[in-house]
Protein backbone atom coordinates (compact mmCIF):
# COMPACT_ATOMS: atom_id res chain seq x y z
CA UNK A 1 0.00 0.00 0.00
CA UNK A 2 1.40 3.22 -0.70
CA UNK A 3 2.12 6.37 1.48
CA UNK A 4 -1.04 8.14 0.17
CA UNK A 5 -3.34 5.18 0.91
CA UNK A 6 -1.82 4.74 4.01
CA UNK A 7 -3.13 8.83 4.99
CA UNK A 8 -6.82 7.67 3.79
CA UNK A 9 -6.93 5.23 6.69
CA UNK A 10 -8.71 5.89 9.57
CA UNK A 11 -6.61 4.65 12.82
CA UNK A 12 -8.52 1.72 14.04
CA UNK A 13 -8.02 0.80 17.86
CA UNK A 14 -5.98 -2.92 18.74
CA UNK A 15 -9.49 -3.98 19.69
CA UNK A 16 -11.08 -3.04 16.31
CA UNK A 17 -8.59 -4.80 14.61
CA UNK A 18 -9.83 -7.93 16.43
CA UNK A 19 -13.03 -7.15 15.32
CA UNK A 20 -12.43 -7.22 11.52
CA UNK A 21 -9.97 -10.49 12.03
CA UNK A 22 -12.30 -12.54 13.90
CA UNK A 23 -15.06 -11.28 11.55
CA UNK A 24 -13.01 -12.34 8.68
CA UNK A 25 -12.78 -15.93 10.15
CA UNK A 26 -17.00 -16.63 10.70
CA UNK A 27 -19.24 -17.42 8.78
CA UNK A 28 -21.67 -15.00 8.12
CA UNK A 29 -25.56 -14.81 9.56
CA UNK A 30 -27.82 -14.56 12.35
CA UNK A 31 -25.73 -14.28 15.38
CA UNK A 32 -22.79 -12.87 13.76
CA UNK A 33 -22.25 -9.39 15.79
CA UNK A 34 -23.08 -11.38 18.67
CA UNK A 35 -20.36 -14.25 18.30
CA UNK A 36 -17.68 -11.32 17.38
CA UNK A 37 -18.73 -9.63 20.62
CA UNK A 38 -18.12 -12.52 22.47
CA UNK A 39 -15.31 -13.58 21.50
CA UNK A 40 -13.26 -10.05 21.89
CA UNK A 41 -15.17 -9.54 25.87
CA UNK A 42 -16.95 -6.65 24.24
CA UNK A 43 -20.92 -5.33 24.79
CA UNK A 44 -22.93 -6.49 21.11
CA UNK A 45 -24.08 -2.47 20.74
CA UNK A 46 -20.30 -1.71 20.76
CA UNK A 47 -19.44 -4.18 17.89
CA UNK A 48 -22.58 -3.10 15.96
CA UNK A 49 -21.51 0.63 16.43
CA UNK A 50 -18.08 0.14 14.92
CA UNK A 51 -19.72 -2.33 12.22
CA UNK A 52 -22.11 0.16 10.67
CA UNK A 53 -19.62 2.78 10.83
CA UNK A 54 -17.33 0.24 8.40
CA UNK A 55 -20.68 -0.38 6.44
CA UNK A 56 -20.73 3.30 5.80
CA UNK A 57 -17.01 3.91 4.61
CA UNK A 58 -16.95 1.05 2.27
CA UNK A 59 -15.01 -1.63 4.14
CA UNK A 60 -17.77 -4.41 5.03
CA UNK A 61 -21.27 -4.62 2.97
CA UNK A 62 -24.68 -4.61 4.57
CA UNK A 63 -24.23 -8.41 5.02
CA UNK A 64 -20.65 -8.10 7.10
CA UNK A 65 -18.93 -9.16 3.97
CA UNK A 66 -15.26 -7.41 3.08
CA UNK A 67 -15.19 -5.49 0.50
CA UNK A 68 -11.88 -5.33 -1.42
CA UNK A 69 -11.40 -1.64 0.18
CA UNK A 70 -12.14 -3.63 3.48
CA UNK A 71 -9.77 -6.15 2.83
CA UNK A 72 -6.91 -4.02 1.84
CA UNK A 73 -7.56 -2.10 4.95
CA UNK A 74 -7.83 -4.83 7.58
CA UNK A 75 -4.60 -6.64 5.68
CA UNK A 76 -3.13 -3.16 6.29
CA UNK A 77 -3.40 -2.47 9.96
CA UNK A 78 -2.50 -6.66 10.65
CA UNK A 79 1.00 -5.79 8.84
CA UNK A 80 1.47 -2.53 11.03
CA UNK A 81 0.57 -4.25 14.54
CA UNK A 82 2.66 -7.39 13.20
CA UNK A 83 5.89 -5.12 12.38
CA UNK A 84 5.29 -2.94 16.07
CA UNK A 85 5.37 -6.36 18.05
CA UNK A 86 8.08 -7.52 15.96
CA UNK A 87 10.15 -4.38 16.73
CA UNK A 88 9.33 -4.01 20.24
CA UNK A 89 10.31 -7.82 20.60
CA UNK A 90 13.70 -7.15 19.02
CA UNK A 91 14.18 -3.92 21.26
CA UNK A 92 13.85 -6.11 24.59
CA UNK A 93 10.59 -4.95 25.83
CA UNK A 94 8.89 -7.89 27.13
CA UNK A 95 7.14 -6.50 30.24
CA UNK A 96 3.77 -5.13 29.03
CA UNK A 97 4.47 -5.22 25.43
CA UNK A 98 0.51 -5.10 24.64
CA UNK A 99 -0.04 -2.15 26.57
CA UNK A 100 3.26 -0.47 24.53
CA UNK A 101 1.69 -1.77 21.27
CA UNK A 102 -1.76 -0.50 21.53
CA UNK A 103 -0.38 3.13 22.43
CA UNK A 104 1.92 3.17 19.60
CA UNK A 105 -0.68 1.76 17.19
CA UNK A 106 -3.41 3.97 18.90
CA UNK A 107 -1.41 7.20 19.10
CA UNK A 108 1.74 7.19 16.41
CA UNK A 109 1.42 8.27 12.44
CA UNK A 110 1.49 5.19 10.71
CA UNK A 111 4.32 6.57 8.37
CA UNK A 112 6.09 7.03 11.39
CA UNK A 113 5.40 3.55 12.31
CA UNK A 114 6.55 2.32 9.27
CA UNK A 115 9.83 4.63 9.02
CA UNK A 116 10.49 2.71 12.84
CA UNK A 117 9.91 -0.56 12.04
CA UNK A 118 11.55 -0.67 8.68
CA UNK A 119 15.16 1.20 9.56
CA UNK A 120 15.92 0.02 12.80
CA UNK A 121 19.25 -0.74 11.74
CA UNK A 122 20.74 2.95 11.58
CA UNK A 123 24.38 2.68 12.19
CA UNK A 124 27.13 3.61 10.31
CA UNK A 125 28.06 -0.44 9.31
CA UNK A 126 31.38 -0.27 9.05
CA UNK A 127 32.23 2.07 12.45
CA UNK A 128 29.96 -0.73 13.89
CA UNK A 129 32.56 -3.39 12.68
CA UNK A 130 35.27 -1.41 14.00
CA UNK A 131 33.00 -0.98 17.65
CA UNK A 132 32.37 -3.82 19.09
CA UNK A 133 32.77 -3.05 22.51
CA UNK A 134 30.78 -2.75 25.77
CA UNK A 135 31.83 1.75 26.19
CA UNK A 136 31.34 3.88 23.10
CA UNK A 137 33.82 6.69 23.15
CA UNK A 138 32.26 8.75 20.62
CA UNK A 139 28.42 8.30 20.00
CA UNK A 140 28.60 10.53 16.99
CA UNK A 141 30.64 9.10 14.89
CA UNK A 142 28.62 6.06 15.04
CA UNK A 143 25.19 7.10 14.33
CA UNK A 144 24.39 8.62 10.78
CA UNK A 145 23.05 12.01 10.29
CA UNK A 146 19.17 12.23 10.48
CA UNK A 147 16.22 11.65 12.47
CA UNK A 148 15.91 8.44 13.87
CA UNK A 149 12.50 7.11 15.66
CA UNK A 150 13.08 4.66 19.09
CA UNK A 151 11.08 3.43 21.29
CA UNK A 152 11.74 4.37 24.69
CA UNK A 153 11.42 2.57 28.15
CA UNK A 154 11.44 3.75 31.51
CA UNK A 155 12.28 1.17 34.13
CA UNK A 156 13.09 1.52 37.72
CA UNK A 157 16.47 1.44 38.71
CA UNK A 158 17.44 -1.80 38.82
CA UNK A 159 15.31 -2.66 36.13
CA UNK A 160 12.70 -5.01 37.82
CA UNK A 161 9.64 -3.33 36.02
CA UNK A 162 8.65 -0.05 34.47
CA UNK A 163 8.95 3.63 36.41
CA UNK A 164 5.76 5.75 36.79
CA UNK A 165 7.69 8.36 34.82
CA UNK A 166 6.92 6.32 32.21
CA UNK A 167 3.41 7.64 31.53
CA UNK A 168 4.91 11.15 31.28
CA UNK A 169 6.12 10.96 27.97
CA UNK A 170 5.21 9.43 24.64
CA UNK A 171 6.42 6.22 23.93
CA UNK A 172 8.11 6.95 20.62
CA UNK A 173 11.32 9.42 20.66
CA UNK A 174 13.76 10.54 18.38
CA UNK A 175 17.45 10.34 17.76
CA UNK A 176 18.80 13.19 15.99
CA UNK A 177 21.82 13.69 14.61
CA UNK A 178 22.18 17.02 13.31
CA UNK A 179 25.39 20.20 13.22
CA UNK A 180 24.12 20.42 16.74
CA UNK A 181 25.24 16.93 18.10
CA UNK A 182 23.69 14.25 18.44
CA UNK A 183 21.38 14.33 21.18
CA UNK A 184 17.35 12.32 22.09
CA UNK A 185 14.03 14.29 21.95
CA UNK A 186 11.40 12.99 23.59
CA UNK A 187 7.90 14.25 24.10
CA UNK A 188 6.04 15.41 27.02
CA UNK A 189 2.66 13.93 27.45
CA UNK A 190 -0.16 14.41 29.82
CA UNK A 191 0.47 12.48 33.19
CA UNK A 192 -3.05 11.25 34.92
CA UNK A 193 -3.84 9.60 38.54
CA UNK A 194 -6.62 8.87 40.93
CA UNK A 195 -6.14 10.87 44.19
CA UNK A 196 -5.60 8.34 47.05
CA UNK A 197 -7.90 10.78 49.34
CA UNK A 198 -11.06 11.04 47.33
CA UNK A 199 -10.65 9.04 44.30
CA UNK A 200 -11.10 11.83 41.76
CA UNK A 201 -9.24 11.88 38.53
CA UNK A 202 -6.03 14.38 38.83
CA UNK A 203 -3.99 15.36 35.84
CA UNK A 204 -0.20 16.58 35.24
CA UNK A 205 2.94 17.28 33.81
CA UNK A 206 6.76 16.26 33.93
CA UNK A 207 8.26 19.99 35.67
CA UNK A 208 12.43 18.80 35.51
CA UNK A 209 14.01 15.98 33.84
CA UNK A 210 17.94 15.56 34.91
CA UNK A 211 20.13 13.16 33.33
CA UNK A 212 23.44 11.78 34.88
CA UNK A 213 26.71 12.55 32.89
CA UNK A 214 29.77 11.22 34.31
CA UNK A 215 29.22 11.86 38.56
CA UNK A 216 26.90 15.00 38.21
CA UNK A 217 22.82 15.13 37.08
CA UNK A 218 22.28 17.95 34.56
CA UNK A 219 19.46 19.35 33.81
CA UNK A 220 17.68 18.78 30.17
CA UNK A 221 16.71 21.32 28.57
CA UNK A 222 12.54 21.90 28.01
CA UNK A 223 11.32 23.41 25.26
CA UNK A 224 7.84 23.68 23.66
CA UNK A 225 6.99 20.24 25.16
CA UNK A 226 9.62 17.99 24.31
CA UNK A 227 12.99 17.22 26.18
CA UNK A 228 16.77 16.79 24.34
CA UNK A 229 19.33 14.54 26.68
CA UNK A 230 22.72 14.92 24.81
CA UNK A 231 24.17 11.51 23.79
CA UNK A 232 27.63 12.40 24.31
CA UNK A 233 30.79 10.24 25.33
CA UNK A 234 29.99 10.45 28.69
CA UNK A 235 26.12 8.45 28.66
CA UNK A 236 26.89 4.93 28.58
CA UNK A 237 26.13 3.37 25.48
CA UNK A 238 26.77 -0.38 24.24
CA UNK A 239 26.37 -3.06 21.51
CA UNK A 240 23.94 -5.88 22.15
CA UNK A 241 23.27 -8.06 19.38
CA UNK A 242 24.66 -5.58 16.96
CA UNK A 243 22.16 -3.00 18.58
CA UNK A 244 23.50 0.07 20.14
CA UNK A 245 21.99 0.64 23.15
CA UNK A 246 20.97 3.54 25.03
CA UNK A 247 21.11 2.95 29.20
CA UNK A 248 21.22 6.34 31.36
CA UNK A 249 19.74 7.14 34.80
CA UNK A 250 17.48 9.99 34.91
CA UNK A 251 15.63 11.70 37.74
CA UNK A 252 12.09 13.10 37.30
CA UNK A 253 10.04 15.59 39.15
CA UNK A 254 6.21 15.97 38.39
CA UNK A 255 3.06 17.95 39.47
CA UNK A 256 -0.13 16.05 39.67
CA UNK A 257 -3.43 17.83 40.72
CA UNK A 258 -2.44 20.42 43.23
CA UNK A 259 0.60 18.08 44.90
CA UNK A 260 4.16 18.45 43.58
CA UNK A 261 5.42 14.64 43.39
CA UNK A 262 8.64 13.76 44.95
CA UNK A 263 12.19 13.59 42.68
CA UNK A 264 12.19 9.54 41.44
CA UNK A 265 15.16 7.74 39.95
CA UNK A 266 14.89 6.04 36.87
CA UNK A 267 16.36 4.03 34.09
CA UNK A 268 15.68 4.81 30.54
CA UNK A 269 16.51 2.70 27.85
CA UNK A 270 16.54 2.76 23.82
CA UNK A 271 17.83 0.70 21.07
CA UNK A 272 19.08 2.40 18.01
Amino acid sequence: MTRNQTVEINHLTVLQIQYLTELEQLEKGRGTIGAVAAKCGVKHPTVSRFFKSCIEKGYLTESLEFTDKGKKMLRWHQKVQKDVREYLERSGITEGIDDVLKGMIENIDYRRLEELTKSHMRINKEIQMQKEQNQIRNIEELVEYGNHPVVISILQTDGSRRSMAENGFEPLGIVKHNKRGCYLELTIREMHAVSRINGKQMKGHLTCLKYLQGDMYKIADVKNGRIKIPLNARVFQNFDHGTLRGNLLITVSSSVGEAHMPESTARLIFKL
